[in-house]
Formats: C-alpha cells, sequence, structure tokens
C-alpha cells in the first residue's frame, strides 16, 4: 500500500477460521502477537520449511527498511543482515543495474518467490529505498537458516508507481503500480530528500487518491517494461499470478475489489469481484485458494496511519478467502486493531497458521487454523 497524499498525480494512498476471543463488535485479536519487526507489510513462505519472509517497509516515505526472516515452528522473527556491498555485481537476466542498491536505504515493499530447477529460489523485491526498481536475492537452503544473495535488480518505470510484484520461472516479471502518469515522477527517495531541504509537498486529496488509476506491466531482458491493455483499476495494489503465469489477481484498495484479468487481451475477458473491504495484498494459500487482506476504513484513515502517525494505525481489518473456480468469497478472519497490530496489509496463510502482516508496526501476528488448511 502506498502512503496518503497525491503529489505529482501519485495516489500515495492506492499505495472466521480461527479460535479467538470474540470482541463486543465482532472483531477478534490474533493469537500470538510477535514483536521486533518493523513494517512487514507482505510475506512469502519458502515452500516445505519453517520459513517464512517478510517485507520490511521502512519510513514513511519508504527508505531504510529491509527484510525479515519468520520462524513458523518457533514463532519466532528478527531482521535479516544482507549483503549489500558497492562490488557486488549483478547476473543476467537482472544485470540493467551496476550494482546493489545503497544498504541504508534499501525497503522491501510486495515481494514474490519463485522456485529454480537447482533448489534454490528467486526472491522479487519492490523496492523503493534509493531507487525505484525490483530487487533480486537467491534464496538458498541450508542446515540453518536459508541464506540470501543479491544476484540483480530492474528499475521500475518512472511514470508509474510500483506497489506489488509477481514473477514467472523464466525470470519474467509482473508488477502492479498503484498509479501511472504522463510524466516521469520523483523517486521516493528523491521525495524524501526535498522534505529535508524544507520543501513542503502538498497535503493528501482523499477524492483524487481514490480516483487515481494505476496498472499492471509485464517485463523481460529483451523487451523491458510493457503495460497490460485494459489492466487499470483504481489504485491497483496486491497481485498474484494464475497457476499457468497468463491470468492475474490484482486488487483494486479503494475500488473494494480484485479483478482477475488476462495479461494477453486475447485469452478472455477480466472479472471483478467485490469485496466489503479495501484489499490490499493478495497470495495463494497452502491450499489453494487466494487469501486477500485489507483494511475497513477510510482512505484518509489509512492513509495517515501509512504515513507514520501512530495514533491512527489501530485500524480493523479483514481477510478473505477467494475460490481461484468458482471466485466465491469466503471470510476467514475479521481482525481488531490494536496499538501492537492493525491496519493489516498480509495475511500468508499456511497449512497451521494465519499469519498477519502490517505497514505500520513493529509485531506480526499469528492466527492459528482450526483442523489445518
Amino acid at each position: 500500500m502506498k502512503p496518503g497524499m497525491v503529489l505529482r498525480g501519485v495516489s500515495m494512498c492506492a499505495l472466521v477460521t480461527a479460535c479467538t476471543a470474540e470482541t463486543p463488535q465482532g472483531l477478534v485479536e490474533p493469537d500470538e502477537v510477535i514483536c521486533g519487526v518493523a513494517n512487514v507489510e507482505d510475506m512469502v513462505a519458502l515452500p516445505d520449511s519453517p520459513w517464512i519472509i517478510g517485507s520490511g517497509i521502512g519510513d514513511s516515505f519508504f527508505q531504510s527498511g529491509g527484510l525479515h526472516l519468520i520462524n513458523e515452528d518457533e514463532a519466532s522473527a528478527a531482521k535479516l543482515t544482507l549483503d549489500l556491498s558497492e562490488g557486488l555485481k549483478p547476473r543476467a537476466p537482472f544485470d540493467q543495474c551496476s550494482g546493489p542498491p545503497p544498504a541504508d536505504a534499501f525497503s522491501a515493499h510486495g515481494l514474490s518467490l519463485v522456485a529454480n530447477a537447482d533448489g534454490t529460489s528467486n526472491l522479487y523485491v519492490v523496492n523503493h529505498g534509493g531507487r525505484e526498481s525490483i530487487e533480486v536475492f537467491e534464496v538458498r537452503r541450508t542446515e540453518a537458516e536459508p541464506q540470501f544473495s543479491w544476484i540483480g535488480c530492474v528499475a521500475t518505470p518512472d511514470t508509474a508507481t510500483s506497489n506489488s510484484v509477481s514473477a514467472r520461472p523464466d525470470g519474467s516479471i509482473v508488477m502492479s503500480a498503484s498509479g501511472t502518469y504522463d510524466e516521469p515522477a520523483p523517486s521516493f527517495a528523491a521525495l524524501a530528500e526535498m522534505v529535508k531541504s524544507g520543501v513542503e509537498l502538498p497535503e493528501m486529496d482523499a477524492e483524487a487518491a481514490s480516483s487515481t488509476r494505476g496498472a499492471v506491466f509485464t517485463w523481460t531482458r529483451d523487451q523491458g517494461w510493457m503495460k497490460v491493455p485494459n489492466s487499470e483499476l483504481k489504485g491497483n495494489n496486491g497481485i498474484e499470478l494464475s497457476r499457468d503465469g497468463k491470468w492475474a489477481w490484482v486488487n483494486s484498495w479503494p475500488g473494494s475489489s480484485v479483478t482477475f484479468m488476462p495479461l494477453d487481451p486475447v485469452l478472455g475477458e477480466s472479472r471483478e469481484v467485490k469485496l466489503d473491504f479495501k484489499p490490499d495484498n493478495i497470495r495463494w494459500s497452502a491450499g489453494g485458494s487466494l487469501v486477500a487482506t485489507g483494511h475497513l476504513a477510510s482512505i484518509d484513515r489509512v492513509a495517515k496511519c501509512a504515513m507514520g502517525d501512530p495514533t491512527a494505525c489501530e485500524i480493523d481489518y479483514m481477510v478473505a478467502a477467494i475460490d481461484p473456480d468458482s471466485f466465491e468469497v469466503k471470510p476467514l478472519f475479521r481482525g481488531k486493531g490494536t496499538q501492537q497490530l492493525g491496519a493489516a496489509t498480509i495475511a500468508l496463510k499456511t497449512v497451521k497458521n494465519l499469519w498477519i502482516g502490517t505497514v505500520r508496526g513493529q509485531c506480526i501476528g499469528r492466527v492459528a487454523l482450526q483442523g489445518g488448511e
């Protein structure tokens, strides 16, 4: 998700199967809250392991974040120490950047994890820290914790605000952008520098933010970035690919919907699924459903939270499963926003648990599933 103001045409805010004690409002809190991790906006699971990778979106201008590693078996989490030293060289096909992002600026927004034939995986990370890019890490399993190696990046279009990513085994990338523009726009790093130098940025315009159109883009090494026809939604947000990689499930945060759309128009027509909350991220579950997570609050309220106002982050949230065949929506968890965990942006459904993260907060949540997936 994006913090909430409209600038340069950017919409920066477009950016129950649990057993818990229910509140009088019908909202519940997770079974367990694990703290010490900052702004885990998205999560992906490393298959056949206890490991979950969490993003770290950084400050209010998405600088100085990172990645986190969560151990499901131990219910523990910690920030990763990454090697982003200047001497590292990128590998093809992700070799169009000279080196890693600045280590002190790197921040992780949307994530995608794709298995390789050699047993490793590639982790694709939407980065706003120091530059606008998709950073790629090779994840190698060991007897202890998995090891992460930076292997390259792809610069994102300067006429779009990148939000979420989903990649294919051949190294091609599909990106959801929450805003698109006719002219190049300043990066989040540039905006942060403007504020440091005393420039006053415009206040958020909620009405404009709610109508800003995003789009979906595809990337290959040979063709670069290409906009997917008819992919414009109100504030495109989370994205997940179909199993064959030819269609995408794309959330519209201000539109309270998810759209199943073809990446090539000849494949057929899009189909919209309406939701009763503002969906941020969407993720395949261990059991084969799609899980969307988002907010039960106004655009203004969520925007204030995303911009770093801690008094605005006790935002209630919703998690729902979508059947990829019937498009039926089933509520999974209706969460009560608290000082520890509110404004949830991701719920990762494993076999045993529902793991919940947020754009703003120092904790993640765990909800035990009744009878497993």
